[in-house]
């Protein structure tokens, strides 16, 4: 049953990743809308996405500091309880992008051999 509900969690979240990127910003880089990202082009896009990274280390980083400033068995349990959390959710980012790699090998029935 645990493992139904974790596939119908995975589904809709590639539901809304995928929802945001076509819909949203897709049209964003290509200047048909504007949906309110602070990026209008390509280039702003990898900048932003660089920028969330950095920013996610950060955060890393400061939950580590504060925990290491708590009682300690709280602190532990705290950072227990977060990466746990924080995993979960990178677990199900990290199921999507390995689904949307290219193969590195083309299996030979799916090559066209006429026009």
């Amino acid at each position: 049953m645990k493992k139904f509900f974790a596939k119908i969690r995975q589904f809709i979240f590639t539901l809304r990743i995928e929802r945001e990127i076509y819909r949203k910003i897709a049209p964003q880089v290509l200047q048909e809308t504007d949906h309110g990202y602070p990026f209008r082009s390509k280039d702003q896009l990898a900048e932003a996405h660089i920028r969330a990274g950095l920013d996610a280390q950060l955060n890393l980083d400061t939950i580590e500091m504060t925990a290491a400033k708590m009682p300690a068995a709280y602190g532990e349990a705290f950072r227990y309880i977060a990466y746990r959390d924080l995993n979960a959710r990178m677990k199900m980012y990290i199921e999507l992008a390995e689904e949307r790699v290219y193969p590195k090998e083309c299996d030979p029935h799916f090559v066209a051999t006429a026009a």
